[in-house]
């Protein structure tokens, strides 16, 4: 790491020329690939350094202090195809690819499209397949890299059939190169920020792709798109430490020398509690980061930890960003310092690698999956001398499978949680062995009497229920549910 780091401090100031320039950093990626940081990711045997994610994480959290421009060319080359050819390719496509790689060639990932976004599910571009060749048509959009990358992992469309998107087995992942025939740059993108980043449109008119370029079996592209989403985001929240910590950098050095009302501006008790904030979500950003890493080089779960690094971490930048500009005051919105070109690309990061509202979604269908023992109802009873509802790690459990101790059952739960259904879960816990036909009988026969409403979900399973007001009646006398606090006079209860 101290090496990555010398390099970028030696080179900051070339990157703010960048800022102005625009130019890509040719020369600075060239010496990336001498001293074998972009072979990061890649094994010794294929002539990598083998320094897995966590080394990937490394090189970019530095190379993005230095610049975007230089630090996304490495970053996407590792989720723009090596990570995918590490994990699904064939021993011979990894020996033709990865030390021509660990060499320099530059990678772009291709999977957004004119119609396609969030929904990649929906990819309209096509690979006919003819003979031992792929004829691909269609358009890339928002492509990093586009122009400047000499390998592109482009996800398309194999099988129209319904049943085979249904079951995501109608995408291929293949590695177009750069000058086949057909294949061109469209457009580049005159982006708001992101400064020398090549960004841009890619027109695929009768590419000819041999299927040796293909990874992974046919229609594995969904697949392999998934499966290497939690890399991506993982390596672009590292991007975003090194301009945290430069600006924040910038915004200390800042108000210790500047002057206002005869004091240094940091001694204003506002401005400290804005610089520790910046510390806060500095470091509370790199451990995020760092724990996705080190879960993927173990090959453990890393959804949530990715996810939640790709949600909190822009959300942090551009807090971290904006403060930093706030506490210089107008210095900080002049381009003269380099927070100002950072600060550009606070928008974009909520955007790119999936946008903060899908991974939220993300984070609701896997955490509560990955949570579901932690997650769980607890049983709750009344207790015997407060009559208050207590959770309990030992509920009450009937013998006696019977529509009499089902109702019974509903009706406590009423008196511990008036406003709920009870799950079909949480009445089986309150059995000695009831199975799930048994359950549905009673339930059904319940609902019939109108001592039960049952809710279903879309297959038809029954899956929550409670006891209907006539359901309480029957089950015990209305004295059983009064509760008073013994504060309340008793001349106001009727």
């Amino acid at each position: 790491m101290l090496e990555v780091e010398s390099f970028a401090d030696k080179n900051l100031s070339r990157g703010e020329e960048i800022s102005w320039t625009k130019e890509f950093p040719s020369d600075l990626l060239r010496e990336v690939v001498q001293k074998g940081w972009f072979g990061a990711l890649i094994p010794e045997e294929y002539g990598g350094i083998g320094a897995g994610v966590t080394g990937c994480c490394i090189v970019a959290e530095q190379l993005s202090r230095v610049s975007i421009a230089l630090a996304g060319a490495c970053s996407v080359t590792m989720y723009g195809g090596t990570e995918q050819l590490l994990k699904f390719g064939k021993e011979e496509q990894r020996r033709k690819w990865l030390p021509r790689v660990a060499d320099g060639l530059v990678g772009a990932v291709c999977i957004t499209e004119p119609s396609v976004g969030s929904d990649a599910v929906s990819i309209e571009t096509t690979a006919r397949r003819e003979n031992n060749e792929y004829v691909v048509d269609g358009k890339k959009r928002f492509i990093t890299n586009a122009g400047l990358a000499d390998i592109y992992l482009v996800y398309a469309k194999t099988d129209d059939q319904p049943k085979a998107k249904a079951k995501r087995q109608h995408l291929n992942a293949l590695i177009v190169e750069k000058g086949t025939p057909g294949f061109t740059v469209e457009r580049i993108n005159e982006l708001g920020g992101w400064s020398g980043l090549l960004n841009g449109y890619l027109d695929f008119e009768n590419v000819r792709v041999p299927v040796e370029n293909r990874i992974g079996q046919d229609g594995d592209g969904w697949k392999i798109l998934v499966d290497g989403l939690n890399f991506e985001r993982t390596l672009f929240s590292a991007e975003k430490l090194g301009p945290m910590k430069e600006a924040m950098r910038y915004a200390v050095c800042h108000a210790q020398r500047r002057i206002q009302f005869k004091r240094p501006t940091i001694d204003l008790e506002v401005n400290q509690f804005k610089i520790a904030d910046m510390i806060a979500k500095f470091k509370i950003s790199r451990l995020t980061v760092y724990h996705a890493a080190h879960l993927l080089d173990l090959g453990s779960e890393a959804v949530l930890g990715a996810t939640l690094a790709k949600l909190y971490i822009p959300e942090a930048y551009e807090r971290v960003l904006t403060e930093s500009s706030q506490v210089m005051g107008g210095d900080g919105w002049t381009r003269f310092y380099p927070v100002e070109n950072f600060l550009r690309d606070a928008k974009v990061n909520h955007i790119g690698a999936g946008t903060s509202e899908v991974m939220k979604l993300v984070l609701f269908k896997h955490g509560v999956r990955a949570l579901a023992e932690d997650l769980k109802m607890p049983a709750r009873m009344m207790h015997e001398k407060l009559n208050v509802p207590i959770s309990t790690t030992s509920p009450a459990v009937a013998d006696e499978t019977s529509e009499e101790n089902v109702l019974s059952i509903l009706a406590k739960d009423y008196q511990v949680n008036p406003g709920l259904h009870m799950s079909r879960e949480d009445i089986k816990t309150r059995f000695a062995n009831i199975s799930d036909k048994q359950l549905d009988e009673i339930l059904v026969e319940l609902q019939n009497k109108g001592l039960a409403k049952l809710h279903r979900d879309r297959k038809g399973t029954i899956q929550l229920t409670k006891a209907t007001y006539a359901g309480l009646r029957k089950a015990y006398p209305r004295e059983h549910y009064h509760w008073v606090p013994d504060w309340v006079d008793k001349e106001y209860i009727f």
